[in-house]
């Protein structure tokens, strides 16, 4: 084997680690440098000809056509939400159930982590982001702590994308993976919730402020265990589950305070139910469209899927109608049926949107290229040949740390989880260990604790937040907490490794 492709494979990560912790660079710039990179190791060191180069580049975009979709509808439904006075609405309806700052910051991430999240994770930031910026946190701060917190959550989004990618790669049960990511991924909740307290700057020597912690962390992590270990053929109620018992503990929680004593601005505006129902009513549209597409219509998802190849690669599959984006992109519309004070019409709304979105689009084309040239030299797959030396627990440690880095490195996480979990189907046998378990641990972490770190959503969030040259600042805000959650994962599989844990069905 040779140890100069080794260390070639790792480069690219290096540089991205360095760029950001010790040069604090901006994230479109150093997805660009670390392309280049890419591409000097796949010419020079795999003979790689420019063609092939450009024809790789070009297909591993394509294959990440719903990432592009839903970071440019993301970007349009916040700025449809905001322009139509429904973020408005929905801030000071959900402000007043428990009024102290504390509160207010994390009933927003809940709710519309968990509710809005389990149908697409990408729609949240839009909305949380700006909230929390309202509310009187720095934008810097305001984008840290949420990516922070939402990373227990995005190992769960969009319907459990991870978790069916996985599935789909490895044709293992899509139950026995969410049983497994479940478990490996409860944790994450405490973890994340107390990132999020500090990165807020709440005292955590405040009783009031523990106590909202600690329920709130119950909450999130009774919703997870009950759909993904009891009822685990339920699972696409855990978040909207946990979101829920989130909800009715601040509720409970908000029943000691004399809401009299926490002044309101004289002039606030005063909201009617009607409104409320408004504020509400794009995101239960949502609800209702995934439902149907999921089940009543799925004949006509089924009937509009087609397939796509190009180059002599392999036909990627591609579904317009129940694509992630287009339910966002659907409510972002809808947002205009139930006005509430517009300010900017709908043509208005998507260019600026659109505008904004530039950016983190460039910043993804560079990771998706990147992808698919370290598929195409098998570089991946020559780190998952070295890490078969080290023995299980060698392995299973090495899995954890190339499931952060790549993570980190390709765009969503989603083309990490297929390349990882690909690799365990020969990997981990060959080192006695179950392929779910280490399929389970791949998954969390490059969709978990890697997705605050990933230059495309630093960039993304970044433009929610309207802050410019603070990516290197936010990641250095998440680093110590996306670590430790990385570290919690891995202690979590290695424990399910340790016991003999299998999910219900291949035990």
């Amino acid at each position: 084997m040779n140890a100069l492709q080794v260390i070639m494979a790792f480069l690219p990560f290096v540089v991205l680690f360095i760029g950001f912790i010790v040069f604090k660079m901006d994230a479109l710039k150093l997805s660009l440098i670390v392309l280049v990179l890419e591409l000097l190791i796949c010419g020079f060191l795999y003979g790689m000809g420019p063609l092939k180069m450009i024809e790789a580049s070009l297909w591993g975009n394509i294959t990440l056509w719903t990432g592009f979709l839903v970071l440019w509808t993301g970007q349009v439904f916040g700025s449809c939400y905001r322009n139509t006075g429904l973020l408005d609405v929905l801030l000071k309806t959900l402000g007043k159930i428990l009024p102290t700052k504390e509160g207010k910051a994390l009933t927003l991430a809940t709710v519309v982590g968990g509710y809005v999240g389990a149908f697409n994770g990408f729609a949240t930031y839009p909305v949380t982001i700006p909230g929390l910026k309202k509310m009187g946190f720095s934008g810097t701060r305001a984008a840290a702590a949420y990516l922070v917190y939402f990373a227990w959550n995005i190992s769960f989004v969009s319907l459990w994308v991870a978790a069916n990618i996985a599935a789909g790669a490895t044709k293992f049960p899509l139950v026995s993976i969410v049983q497994t990511m479940g478990l490996i991924a409860m944790p994450l909740c405490i973890s994340s919730t107390i990132g999020f307290f500090v990165i807020l700057q709440f005292s955590l020597k405040d009783k009031d402020n523990l106590l909202l912690l600690v329920l709130t962390c119950i909450g999130n992590m009774l919703g997870i265990f009950l759909f993904t270990q009891v009822f685990p053929d339920l699972y696409l109620l855990s978040m909207v589950a946990s979101a829920t018992f989130c909800l009715l503990a601040v509720w409970l929680l908000s029943k000691k305070y004399d809401k009299s004593k926490f002044e309101e601005d004289a002039d606030e505006t005063k909201y009617t139910a009607k409104d409320i129902i408004k504020a509400f009513a794009p995101l239960l549209v949502c609800m209702i469209l995934v439902i149907l597409l999921s089940y009543p219509l799925k004949p006509l998802v089924t009937a509009t899927t087609f397939s796509l190849s190009l180059f002599g690669y392999n036909a990627t599959s591609v579904s317009l109608v129940n694509a992630p984006g287009t339910y966002v992109l659907i409510t972002a519309l809808v947002c205009y049926l139930f006005t509430v004070k517009k300010t900017a019409g709908l043509g208005k709304s998507i260019a600026m949107a659109s505008k904004r979105s530039v950016p983190s689009l460039l910043t993804l084309l560079c990771g998706g290229a990147m992808v698919q040239l370290m598929l195409d030299t098998s570089q991946i797959k020559l780190l998952g040949d070295v890490f078969v030396n080290l023995g299980s627990m060698g392995y299973t440690g090495a899995t954890g740390l190339l499931s952060f880095l790549c993570g980190i490195a390709f765009g969503q996480g989603m083309p990490a989880v297929r390349l990882l979990s690909v690799m365990q189907l020969t990997g981990a046998p060959a080192v006695g260990l179950a392929p779910v378990i280490l399929i389970g641990l791949a998954a969390v972490i490059c969709m978990g604790p890697a997705n605050p770190l990933k230059p495309s959503l630093l960039k993304y969030t970044s433009s929610l937040a309207d802050i410019k040259g603070e990516d290197g600042k936010i990641f250095n805000l998440n680093l110590p907490w996306e670590i430790l959650g990385a570290v919690i994962a891995l202690i979590m599989g290695v424990i399910l490794i340790l016991t003999g844990w299998m999910p219900v069905g291949l035990s």
